[in-house]
């Protein structure tokens, strides 16, 4: 979608208008094209112009779950136009990837900072010994946490924990009985 500088939506495409058809209403704004749009990507595009012009630090992001339980991350820039003139604000709308989920993945099983680290460097393939280096830590710590993450998420091994916590919840379900 974008914005014109002063705010008012001016352009939006069939792609931003499936991923809005698939979360449930709630607050809005009026829109001049068409349905009204939810707060949350008025205030997005309201925070980017906000970065643009020094009042904000804040990264205009927000992630929002969709009526069927996926998630979609809403994010937003600014451009500039002609001779440094502020020009449209963009507003992108697009599935949520397993990295964007991490934060709430972690808080859902109860995961601390380092114990999501952990877990993230388990995803990317690390050894024990690859984890204990890459966060200067023992082996013997690095397995303390290991056992702490499988109690939690109730997985028995490092395959099982990546694709409860990354694969589960993001990728579509197969249809029961279709082939590979």
């Amino acid at each position: 979608m974008l914005f014109d500088p002063s705010g008012v939506p001016v352009s939006i495409n069939d792609e931003a208008r499936h991923h809005l058809a698939r979360v449930a209403a709630g607050p809005s704004a009026r829109s001049p094209l068409g349905p009204p749009l939810p707060i949350w990507l008025v205030g997005t595009a309201a925070q980017a112009r906000a970065v643009a012009a020094g009042r904000d630090r804040g990264a205009p992001r927000v992630r929002v779950r969709t009526r069927d339980g996926r998630w979609l991350v809403c994010h937003a820039t600014c451009t500039e136009g002609p001779g440094g003139a502020p020009g449209p604000t963009a507003v992108i709308v697009q599935p949520a990837a397993g990295a964007d989920l991490a934060p709430l993945i972690a808080d859902a099983y109860g995961l601390s900072v380092r114990e999501l680290e952990i877990t993230e460097l388990i995803a990317r393939g690390l050894s024990t010994t690859g984890i204990a280096d890459e966060l200067v830590i023992s082996p013997h710590t690095v397995r303390d946490h290991v056992k702490t993450i499988f109690g939690k998420t109730g997985a028995s091994s490092r395959g099982e924990l990546v694709a409860r916590l990354f694969a589960d919840r993001h990728w579509p379900r197969r249809a029961a009985g279709r082939g590979r």
